[in-house]
């Protein structure tokens, strides 16, 4: 059964057929039902444009590009482009509210999105240490992708700069290891970083202050 609607693939052809440089979407998978939907849902958007383009792997497969995205868990994707390090992933499916952040982050990368700029990107590209920032979130929040998104912004302008949109659902036992209550929660290398929503400039100040 197909996980995209029809209608949404014909919107999606139109923006993925004004990309000039293909994004590529790897993913690590174990043989988990979550991962088998993942492949399928990402074998449903490879199959929109061939300027987006999946490949699979077993995680563990491939240590050396996991390493280098920052993939630490199975059931899980990295974008590349020109075979590089683009700074975003996403653990599990970003279906529900987050399936727009996960367009608009292969968009941005693409150069068809929102661009930093003046002081705000001043502030971003001051970042100089390796910063892994995961947003835990659930597909039904409203108030998660707007910290996804802003998050993606910002480490698309820094290659120091990660940043996961990790489902506390498809990762429950780690959600709850963490004590998580509420989403979205903000986790820069490891620590809480912020809770509740917040806008981009908090973001920035937050991973500034980091």
């Amino acid at each position: 059964m197909a996980l995209l609607d029809a209608n949404i693939v014909e919107q999606l052809k139109v923006y993925f057929d004004k990309i000039d440089e293909p994004i590529e979407l790897v993913a690590f998978l174990n043989d988990s039902d979550k991962s088998k939907e993942l492949d399928s849902f990402l074998q449903e958007v490879d199959a929109i444009s061939n300027k987006v383009n999946y490949t699979k792997k077993n995680f563990g497969e491939d240590k050396a590009l996991e390493e280098l995205a920052g993939i630490t868990r199975p059931t899980s994707f990295t974008l590349l482009k020109n075979g590089k390090k683009t700074g975003v992933n996403f653990y599990g499916i970003p279906g529900g509210h987050e399936f727009n952040s996960f367009i608009l982050a292969i968009l941005g990368l693409a150069g068809l999105g929102k661009k930093l700029e003046g002081e705000q990107l001043e502030k971003v590209a001051s970042v100089q240490k390796p910063l892994n920032i995961e947003t835990f979130v659930s597909l039904s929040c409203t108030h998660c992708p707007e910290v996804v998104q802003a998050l993606n912004l910002i480490s698309s302008h820094n290659e120091n700069i990660t940043t996961s949109m990790v489902d506390s659902a498809v990762y429950f036992n780690e959600a709850k290891e963490k004590d998580i209550q509420a989403v979205p929660v903000v986790f820069i290398n490891g620590k809480v970083a912020s809770v509740g929503e917040q806008t981009l400039e908090q973001l920035i100040t937050t991973i500034t202050n980091a």
